[in-house]
């Protein structure tokens, strides 16, 4: 028998809920094909009797049971089921929206749309005997107490006789598969599972224009968190909480998790997640449309997003159209004044911050403020971060955003969580990132940075899945053709061989277009994107999604079908099985300091700032490497020794 999360003590049990469960473990000890969750709200319902409406959810093979503990004194339980018998909203509106909420699965239904198998709502009066209470009780209101009424015998028949008790309540329906599991945890306790876009061959888009689900949709299937990490998501008390570790370490998973866990916890509170990152949010987006919480208490902005909802939202004007940085610096600054005057009135229970290494300390304060209860530890603080992340140059002398002290910070002293573990890349791609790690670093050192500083500046994981080691691609023909029609090949490689679909492919740049070339580039301008159209609608493959710069061709994480083309930037907090990294040409050109010689002709006035570019790019490169899942494929643009970074990924990545 599985129990999510094992360590439950954290839930705050009552004494009837805890011998309950320990009923059912004794009952289905030897059971392989048992699930208990409990605590989990899978309905869009605020507080009954002042408190949310939760369920023990238990999974065998005669089908589903959601167990609802009443409560009651034993003396008034014959007149409180008299009174649920009579009225349907306590047990009919119920039973259909649930039943519903899993027929938004094709996985769980016939041909028909219909629940495959029996879905069953128990109510739990542990003391009282059920002899004593259906006597008290006449004709339909005995029958319905028989079919969804667990007493106290009963109890002590379960933890006797296991599956043989709940037997008599359970329909007759098709038995519950092991691999239908998961696609219940989706529905009824997503904070369990893990959502990803499975493209099948009808061609069905996922989310609605709306954001809700497509009923038709056959584009995603679940995965189960481990139980480490569902141990974890159940443990993050009150109060703040730092979740720092390596990319691909589940950073994000715990901390969208965690989220729809409290959000189910407390459904009458507010939560937000945001993010700097656009194609991120659009993530989190389709994965709460996923949840079910599209329409609940969780919304998801980018920081910038957040700001202009915030100005709507209370009458404050925005600033004048543009979309430079100087109209963003505006919207910021309109946002925090109104803040700071009171004039924004939304708070939050709970907020949620990933990729905070990329926030600007004001934006990370600014956040803390829109909390309730900011200074009395009763809310919830979540950020997620890695050092070696910073693609922005945020963390200035090794100190991060949320390394600042003040009444304007919060506290992470003991409230640290570090992940040792590597769930995203296969062991052989994280060896080759291991490797570019410290040739990057020694690099650095021999170029006068200090990479000593700071321990956290690049953590570890350890990874455990065997995989394919990373290509290196050198090109021959050094022009735009040349390069993507590379990129081409290493896709067709991914499709035809590794035997990935176009969905699980997708194509990093640097940059695909710009002025800047260098010697020995035969085109005068640097443009990727024409020829990779190109070349994919020659391969027959769907018209590729560019999420790039804001631009997404009406791409979103939901709707993309075809290979996806995005900047490392873009890509930041994505993964996908396979990625194709190129673009790489103008890497450092913008602060003259793409290759050696460059760094070592500079004065010593100019050197911190191309340091400071040399840890970019370092930075950039890992956060592309780390997109992958399973095939890594780079494409260098330059010969050896033009290119201080491209000679980096050569000495790493080829072991």
């Amino acid at each position: 028998m599985h129990i999510y999360p094992e360590k439950n003590e954290q839930l705050g049990f009552l004494p009837e809920e805890r011998v309950f469960l320990r009923a059912i473990e004794r009952g289905f000890l030897e059971e392989e094909f048992a699930y208990y969750v409990p605590h989990v709200n899978p309905r869009k319902k605020e507080l009954i009797e002042g408190k949310p409406e939760l369920f023990h959810l238990f999974l065998f093979d005669l089908g589903i049971v959601l167990f609802r503990f009443l409560g009651i004194p034993a003396a008034v339980v014959p007149k409180a089921l008299d009174t649920l018998c009579s009225k349907p909203e306590f047990y009919d509106v119920v039973r259909s929206d649930l039943q519903k909420r899993l027929e938004e699965s094709c996985y769980l239904t016939d041909a028909e749309g219909k629940l495959r198998f029996a879905l069953q709502i128990c109510y739990v009066v542990p003391d009282a005997d059920s002899a004593v209470v259906l006597q008290q009780l006449k004709g339909g209101r005995q029958e319905f107490c028989r079919q969804h009424v667990i007493f106290q015998d009963t109890i002590k028949k379960i933890s006797q006789e296991g599956r043989a008790a709940l037997d008599p309540y359970m329909g007759r329906e098709e038995k519950l598969r092991e691999e239908d599991v998961n696609h219940v945890f989706q529905r009824f306790c997503p904070e369990i599972t893990i959502p990803q876009k499975y493209i099948s061959d009808d061609k069905t888009d996922t989310v609605l224009k709306d954001g809700t689900l497509n009923a038709q949709d056959r584009a995603v299937r679940a995965y189960r968190l481990d139980d480490w990490q569902i141990n974890t998501i159940n443990r993050i008390a009150k109060g703040n909480q730092l979740i720092l570790a390596c990319a691909g370490s589940g950073k994000s998973v715990l901390l969208v998790s965690r989220c729809f866990k409290l959000a189910a916890l407390n459904p009458c509170e507010r939560f937000l997640i945001t993010c700097y990152n656009k194609n991120l949010a659009d993530y989190y987006n389709w994965t709460i449309a996923q949840a079910g919480f599209t329409d609940r208490n969780v919304r998801c902005s980018t920081f910038y997003s957040l700001c202009t909802e915030l100005l709507r939202s209370n009458g404050i004007p925005l600033p004048r159209s543009g979309k430079d940085s100087a109209y963003f610096d505006e919207l910021f600054e309109r946002a925090q004044r109104g803040l700071a005057q009171g004039r924004i009135k939304e708070r939050f229970f709970g907020i949620f911050i990933d990729e905070i290494q990329i926030f600007k300390p004001e934006w990370y304060r600014f956040c803390f403020q829109l909390l309730v209860n900011k200074n009395a530890d009763d809310h919830f603080f979540v950020i997620s971060g890695d050092k070696a992340q910073d693609i922005k140059n945020n963390i200035k002398h090794g100190k991060a955003p949320w390394q600042g002290s003040g009444r304007e910070y919060p506290e992470y002293r003991g409230k640290t969580l570090s992940i040792q573990r590597n769930y995203r890349n296969s062991k052989p791609i994280s060896d080759a990132i291991d490797r570019y790690i410290a040739v990057a670093q020694e690099q650095g050192r021999a170029l006068g940075l200090d990479v000593a500083a700071d321990p956290e500046a690049f953590l570890h994981g350890e990874a455990y899945r065997p995989g394919n080691p990373p290509s290196i691609v050198e090109l021959t023909e050094f022009s735009n053709a040349g390069e993507t029609a590379a990129i081409a090949s290493a896709v067709r490689r991914l499709i035809e061989e590794r035997n990935l679909r176009e969905t699980d492919i997708a194509v990093l740049l640097f940059n695909k277009k710009g002025s800047y070339t260098k010697h020995g580039w035969k085109d005068r301008y640097y443009n990727l994107e024409a020829g990779i159209r190109s070349h994919f609608a020659e391969e027959g493959w769907e018209t590729p999604a560019f999420l790039y710069r804001g631009k997404s061709d009406g791409a979103t994480y939901g709707a993309r079908r075809g290979v996806t083309v995005v900047s490392i930037e873009g890509a930041l907090g994505l993964d996908f099985r396979g990625v194709v990294l190129a673009g790489l040409r103008p890497l450092g050109a913008h602060d003259k300091a793409g290759c050696l010689s460059e760094f070592q002709e500079a004065s010593p006035e100019e050197l911190p700032q191309k340091l400071e570019a040399y840890q970019k790019c370092v930075n950039l490169l890992y956060t592309a490497c780390t997109r992958a899942k399973d095939e890594l494929t780079v494409i260098l643009s330059a010969p050896e020794g033009s290119s201080v970074y491209m000679d980096l990924l050569r000495r790493s990545l080829r072991g």
